[in-house]
């Protein structure tokens, strides 16, 4: 009977891997899609020839906002994968509130070909601006909701390990997320009282200053720590 009971353990072990590696397998090839959709929309203009490139160079400065959306996005989405990466690494086991969580990350991704395309077709709008930064927002904010699942309220899932430094980006990533809602705060409060239209994307230097103040509230907290 024990040996019995062995062979089952093992049999689920087996099974749960199994179902974790198609996960990260579906995961994997969703990131893979969008980047490729992504690099799809850069598009040249329609040209008699390919010949006239070299006759006209501002046809390639026109596809620039395309080629920036895209470079962009694909370090966002390139370090998403990566923490995904790491993240699912630590687990041994998954529930329905995992997939859930899992898939609503992957929706979120999926809209990055939608909004890159909005901002390099839109030119000026700065709607289209707000639904591609609103997009990295809410994918910063699945993403958080998914680690903070795995590694503070399900720890059954994990294996047996050392989390300190997944805990310690977890709370980089809090912060990271906290200063890019009160940068896009800023940069609408600013456009709503700036009067002169073309003065307005002068708004978007915010973003400017969002590393610069993770950077120090990150290392604010690291000496707090060390002290």
């Amino acid at each position: 009977m024990p040996k019995q009971e062995n062979q089952e353990i093992t049999r689920d072990e087996i099974k749960k891997e199994f179902q974790l590696e198609r996960m990260i397998l579906f995961s994997d090839a969703v990131f893979a899609i969008v980047i490729t959709l992504m690099a799809i929309e850069i598009k040249l203009p329609e040209t008699d020839s390919l010949h006239k490139l070299d006759e006209q160079p501002g046809i390639l400065i026109q596809i620039a906002p395309a080629l920036i959306a895209y470079c962009v996005s694909f370090f966002f989405i390139g370090a998403i994968w990566y923490q995904h990466l790491k993240i699912f690494s630590l687990l041994k086991d998954y529930d329905k509130g995992l997939v859930i969580r899992n898939l609503l990350l992957l929706f979120f991704i999926g809209l990055f070909p939608f909004s890159a395309t909005m901002v390099t077709m839109a030119k000026n709008n700065i709607f289209a601006f707000y639904i591609y930064l609103g997009i990295i927002l809410i994918c910063i904010l699945a993403q958080y909701i998914l680690h903070h699942y795995i590694l503070v309220k399900k720890p059954e899932l994990r294996v047996n390990v050392n989390i300190d430094d997944h805990l310690l980006d977890l709370q980089k990533r809090k912060i990271s997320l906290i200063c890019f809602i009160v940068t896009i705060c800023l940069i609408i409060i600013t456009r709503f009282f700036i009067i002169d239209p073309q003065l307005k994307p002068l708004a978007t230097l915010w973003m400017i200053a969002f590393p610069i103040v993770y950077r120090f509230i990150i290392s604010k907290k690291v000496r707090l720590k060390a002290a």
